[in-house]
């Protein structure tokens, strides 16, 4: 019997992958610090046309900042600077994800890079932004990262929604780890890939013999 620490396989119940989803440190992170947001938002007063005028700030902001991240964080490649390599963790996890798209366990953002960003980004927000801006910056952004982890995960799982947007999204991705990986960024969207140029017809587009490698040789 499939324990929920096992990366569910084939048949796997949408039960199954939310369990198995919030047994990796990133998603609990994440939803933790989005849950501690939004009560402290509750809890600072009442509603103003903040907390409708920053999650859309977030929301417009998405298909770039997803562009943005995958193409040249994501896709680093190892640099040599004197005697130093910089190679972001981020971008090592990344090489390890497209060498295998199926694995699960890889799948999520690396708690390494996770920790040290995280409490950065949120007391920026505190020392910069009103309590009830700076509550509501760090609950849409950590939302909004977190509704990217669980769609990036769902598209890779065994499940397959059968929403004709849920199908689009998960069809481009493939695109982009079985075809050709300079092509179709988007993971919650393709807005980006579309007004960026990365959202070719498939039949244009040559099949990439470094989309396992991402042209890095280990």
């Amino acid at each position: 019997m499939r324990t929920p620490r096992q990366p569910p396989g084939r048949g796997a119940t949408l039960g199954e992958l939310v369990r198995y989803f919030f047994t990796k440190p990133s998603p609990l992170a994440i939803g933790a610090v989005f849950a501690s947001a939004v009560v402290a938002r509750l809890r600072i007063g009442r509603p103003n046309r903040w907390d409708i005028g920053i999650p859309a700030m977030v929301v417009v902001l998405e298909p770039f900042t997803e562009w943005l991240v995958h193409t040249r964080l994501l896709h680093w490649k190892p640099t040599k600077v004197g005697p130093l390599t910089i190679d972001p963790v981020t971008a090592r996890k990344h090489r390890e994800h497209h060498a295998n798209p199926r694995d699960l366990s890889v799948v999520m953002v690396p708690f390494q890079a996770l920790f040290p960003a995280a409490p950065l980004l949120i007391a920026l927000a505190v020392r910069r932004l009103r309590p009830p801006q700076a509550a509501a910056a760090i609950g849409s952004g950590f939302g909004m990262l977190l509704y990217y982890e669980w769609i990036h995960y769902l598209i890779h799982s065994p499940y397959r929604p059968s929403s004709e947007w849920f199908r689009r999204l998960s069809r481009n991705h493939r695109l982009h780890h079985f075809k050709n990986e300079h092509q179709w960024f988007g993971v919650t969207t393709n807005m980006g890939d579309r007004l960026l140029g990365t959202n070719p017809d498939e039949s244009d587009v040559p099949t990439s013999d470094t989309a396992r490698t991402l042209g890095v040789v280990s």
